[in-house]
């Protein structure tokens, strides 16, 4: 599976091979019903490494040793603004002081498909829709890796910018974010009590 290729350099955040596996043991426990992610925006295995980055950040919330990357904030500010938003959100709060990894696990996941298929939406209906030009066929987590990457003209980094401009604008002007949050995050606890009960 996809999920399998996922590394510590997918992280947002300073995490180590423990978390990487204890993740992948949770995909492959819940891949019956997690079979796959949508992969709107991005390439199958970066929007895998979304869902790792939604389960880091909610389980982030217990412990002071998982702190984001300032220096991959600083690249992936577009992630970084929506990690910010999502803290503002009451049912985020609530389940990032749920210490239960299947839970969170079952609310990342449901994240991850939900904020791509928004972003993808809201890029899509404005009049920067060309950023959603063959995102799925560039390597996106580990863009940082390529020697040209620092520069900060670089497409990578004038892309960032000119999405969080319509995903800023949208949020502050509307309640859709909120509501594909909240939808996302009561589908999941909806389906973990569902599974737990049988």
């Amino acid at each position: 599976m996809m999920f399998e290729q996922l590394q510590v350099e997918h992280s947002l955040f300073h995490i180590d091979q423990d978390h990487i596996d204890q993740f992948k043991n949770l995909a492959a426990k819940w891949q019956m019903i997690f079979p796959q992610v949508y992969a709107k925006c991005l390439n199958t295995l970066d929007s895998w490494a979304i869902v790792l980055n939604n389960w880091v950040f909610l389980k982030s919330q217990h412990t002071d040793e998982l702190i984001l990357n300032p220096s991959k904030a600083i690249y992936y500010s577009i992630n970084t603004f929506l990690l910010e938003e999502l803290k503002k959100i009451q049912i985020i709060q609530k389940i990032n002081h749920c210490n239960n990894d299947d839970l969170q696990y079952f609310a990342a996941f449901q994240l991850g498909n939900a904020i791509d298929l928004w972003v993808y939406k809201t890029v899509g209906k404005s009049t920067e829709a060309d950023l959603l030009n063959s995102q799925e066929d560039k390597p996106y987590f580990l863009a940082y890796l390529d020697d040209g990457f620092q520069t900060d003209n670089t497409p990578f980094h004038r892309d960032q910018t000119r999405a969080i401009k319509i995903l800023a604008q949208t949020i502050r002007s509307q309640n859709c974010f909120r509501i594909t949050i909240n939808s996302a995050v009561y589908q999941a606890v909806d389906m973990y009590e569902d599974y737990i009960a049988l």
